[in-house]
């Protein structure tokens, strides 16, 4: 059940979100999210506050009747997920973009899931490739590569952060290592050297729970069923990363 971090499921805001504060979105799927999460920060939350809340929203009103099917879709997902929580990740993402046939027009999912749909294409390749147990290591290193290689620029520019930092040559490694600001300050200058220090400390942080939540998978894998190991799994992921890091998370590490 890993794919519901990739943004399908109604999720509970850890804080209020002041609607005045929050700039609405362009991108007709994300105007649809930004209606729900705001739905949830009223003292009733059901059909009816989540509807209100398009009908008054300048940039949803032209898509109500589509928003509609949009929550439709989003309450079967729910049903779907516990029904085919026993499949393998591989094939529960077939299954979910299978559904979203069922919903909606070719047209309407572009729309609405082309983003999505293209992370979960690449989560899916990279997978294939990690569980084929006949290919030798060089060649699924070639391989991962070439998956990369050929993705859109969205996608390679939200991985590019993660792998230009850790392409850092080891003169920039130790002084990271010893957090030598004068050595990065001479070579980089005072806000450079001060940047790539606050860098270096979120890859630490990215690293150390991208470590937490791998043992702790294992952890259910090894414990429990492999639906409730699932279900778990997805609660995990839901409570520490963002949207934007379950995908990288998922596209990293498609194998848990």
């Amino acid at each position: 059940m890993l794919f519901i971090g990739l943004g399908y499921v109604l999720v509970q805001p850890k804080a209020p979100i002041s609607p005045s504060k929050v700039n609405v979105p362009t991108s007709v799927d994300r105007v649809f999210e930004h209606v729900i999460l705001t739905a949830q920060n009223t003292n009733e939350f059901n059909t009816h506050t989540i509807h209100k809340e398009c009908t008054e929203l300048e940039q949803c009103q032209p898509y109500e009747a589509l928003f509609a099917k949009y929550l439709s879709f989003k309450e079967a997902l729910l049903t779907y997920q516990s029904a085919l929580a026993h499949l393998p990740l591989n094939e529960l993402l077939h299954e979910i973009m299978a559904l979203q046939s069922q919903y909606f027009t070719e047209q309407e999912i572009a729309l609405l899931f082309d983003e999505d749909n293209q992370w979960q294409a690449y989560t899916l390749a990279k997978l294939e490739v990690n569980l084929d147990n006949s290919l030798t290591d060089e060649l699924k290193h070639q391989l991962l590569a070439n998956i990369d290689a050929s993705q859109p620029e969205h996608i390679l520019s939200a991985l590019k952060p993660s792998k230009d930092i850790h392409a850092l040559n080891t003169e920039l490694n130790e002084a990271f290592n010893s957090q030598n600001y004068n050595q990065l300050a001479s070579e980089f200058g005072d806000a450079a050297a001060t940047r790539l220090i606050d860098l270096q400390h979120e890859r630490q942080q990215w690293q150390a729970l991208c470590k937490k939540l791998i043992n702790e998978i294992s952890h259910l894998k090894q414990n429990l069923s492999s639906s409730q190991a699932q279900q778990k799994t997805a609660q995990l992921l839901d409570k520490h990363l963002t949207t934007q890091q379950k995908r990288h998370f998922l596209a990293l590490y498609p194998e848990t």
